[in-house]
């Protein structure tokens, strides 16, 4: 009689030997990442503006290059990666789903995106070219406080009910300061040669401005830190509110980073996007925040050296502005 016995499958690569695989391409990512221009901008009541031009960054041409790549490196040494169905899911509002989805293609990891609503069909079409997997879920940009954030709960929904979801959860991942500890923070000290006075940065997952500014202290405690929000119910793509929205676990566990938090609206943000690009800057929403920003502390700190950063380009922002350009209503 014969009998067919099904042999055991058995990878031809080590889980140890995929591990360091993983690492070595995350290793070659890093080498591209970072280590972007810092330019002076204007020069206001004898401060000096400058910005860390964040879009030359590959993935995404954006700063959530850095935190993408962190997180993922953090996961892989984690061994976290155990199964060829593991699929990493990440809520983004735009930026972080490009960066993530470039870096797992070229890792070879499966990534989803979930998206607010309201994020432009321009975002969604750049996250989703990137090869991943993106769905959307009914939600503004900043969801109001004790509501469920939409993308965040239907991710976490996810991660809990199938155990290939890895969920990193950039609201609460220290990986995603960390990537500005290590590497934003020490670049802006540098080339600055030590004479930065000021960061003025917008927060969303608040993590860019956290680790930035806790390296600086550390080297200059005099430093001061401002964190920018946007105004209640604002049209600012990755950026928060939080008096009306959710506090992320960053931001709220790492106050002591922050010395001063200023408001925003809509307008002024946009008109200094506009004045950004008749400089020769095209940039996003949140790059025209911070310049306002680092002009009124500029202002008052006669003799400052102020450091903000573009955040990205005006890809994902670019009909925001051109509406509001042409006198048209949100």
């Amino acid at each position: 009689m014969n009998v067919f016995v099904q042999p055991q499958i058995m990878s031809l690569v080590s889980e140890d030997t995929s591990s360091k695989i993983y690492l070595e391409k995350i290793r070659l990512l890093k080498q591209k990442i970072g280590k972007t221009p810092l330019v002076h901008i204007d020069t206001v009541n004898g401060s000096s503006i400058y910005a860390k031009l964040e879009y030359y960054n590959p993935l995404s041409h954006s700063v959530k290059d850095r935190p993408a790549v962190y997180m993922l490196e953090d996961a892989i040494k984690r061994g976290l990666v155990n199964s060829e169905n593991a699929t990493f899911v990440e809520a983004s509002s735009g930026n972080l789903g490009i960066a993530y989805g470039r870096a797992g293609k070229f890792l070879g990891l499966k990534t989803l995106i979930v998206i607010p609503s309201v994020v432009g069909e321009k975002t969604f079409k750049r996250i989703q070219e990137t090869g991943t997997s993106v769905e959307k879920t009914p939600d503004g940009y900043c969801p109001l406080r004790n509501e469920r954030d939409g993308a965040i709960a239907k991710v976490k929904d996810m991660y809990l009910d199938d155990p290939n979801k890895i969920w990193l959860d950039q609201y609460s991942n220290e990986n995603n300061y960390k990537a500005h500890l290590e590497g934003t923070g020490p670049e802006i000290w540098h080339q600055t040669e030590k004479r930065v006075s000021h960061i003025v940065l917008g927060v969303g997952t608040g993590g860019t401005l956290v680790g930035i500014s806790r390296y600086l202290k550390a080297e200059n405690p005099d430093i001061q830190s401002v964190a920018v929000q946007p105004q209640k119910g604002h049209h600012i793509q990755g950026l928060r509110n939080y008096s009306e929205s959710l506090e992320p676990a960053i931001v709220r566990k790492n106050r002591d980073t922050i010395d001063h938090w200023i408001d925003v609206c809509d307008k002024d943000a946009f008109e200094a996007t506009t004045e950004l690009w008749r400089k020769g800057y095209f940039v996003g929403t949140s790059s025209g925040l911070n310049y306002f920003a680092a002009k009124q502390i500029a202002k008052q700190n006669r003799g400052s050296t102020v450091v903000t950063l573009f955040a990205d380009t005006c890809l994902n922002s670019f009909k925001l502005i051109q509406d509001y350009v042409l006198g048209k209503s949100f």
